[in-house]
Parts: structure tokens; sequence; C-alpha cells
């Protein structure tokens, strides 16, 4: 009878771990990596078309993935404004000041610069944008918010 009940027990335990293993193994056979927001290349998904972006402007939406994405949008305000024609606008202080507020404005708040200020209370963030960029990239960039 001890006999019996040990060879059940192994046989039970052998069908046990085989049917882990098999579970496992399709599990991971059908898995699917989909890359997200801050990847350089992210994925659609079923229902959007991603519309034919020049060379410049994909580099820029790799940049504002990997840099905006987390509190910008490009058409609708999140924790920081909207940035699609940011450039555009006109209201800023000066040519470059939204390249300066993007890679220095840590400066801007030091200086006590007047527009940097409004931005700031506004938008209610303690943020400060000291990203490394060069102007090429800026570029790109701008061509991609545009």
């Amino acid at each position: 009878m001890r006999k019996l009940t040990n060879r059940i027990l192994i046989i039970s335990s052998g069908f046990l771990i085989l049917t882990i293993g098999i579970s496992y193994f399709l599990y991971n056979l059908s898995e699917t990596n989909y890359l997200g927001c801050a990847t350089e290349i992210p994925q659609n998904f079923c229902g959007t078309v991603s519309p034919s972006l020049s060379e410049n402007a994909t580099e820029g939406k790799k940049i504002f993935n990997i840099n905006c994405a987390a509190c910008h949008k490009l058409d609708k305000k999140m924790t920081g404004p909207a940035l699609r024609g940011i450039n555009n606008k006109g209201e800023f202080p000066y040519e470059n000041y939204v390249f300066d507020f993007i890679t220095k404005e840590d400066s801007l708040n030091k200086i006590n610069d007047k527009y940097t200020k409004i931005l700031n209370e506004e938008y209610n963030y303690d943020f400060n944008h000291n990203f490394t960029m060069t102007k090429t990239e800026f570029e790109y960039l701008m061509d991609y918010v545009k």
C-alpha cells in the first residue's frame, strides 16, 4: 500500500511539474513586447495612425517622447502647456527663449525672468527644464511640435 501511495505521489508531482513547464513555455511564446512612453520608438496600437513625418520631425518625436511626454501633450494641457506650435505663438520675450527655457530654466529663474515666473505660477510646478540638448536636436523637436 505504501509503495502504491509513493508511486501515485511521484506521478502526480511529475504531472504537476510538466503542466507548469508547458504553461510557462506557452505564456512566453505568446508574450508580445510593446514599447511605451519614453522609449525611442513608441509603437502604434489598434485605431491609431501616425501621420507621415519628415526625417527631422521623426527625430523630434523621439526627443519629445524621451524628454517631454511625461508632462506635455501636443494639443492638450497637462502638467505643462500644450506644445503644438509653441515656437509660432510669438508671445515669448525674445527669439531663442524656448531653447533657453528648455536647456537652462534655472538660469532664467535666477535672473527673475518675468515670463518664466508667469509660466511657473500658471502651471504651478517645481520642475526646472535643464535638458542637455544641442541646437540641432532643438530644431528637430520644433519640427515635430509645429
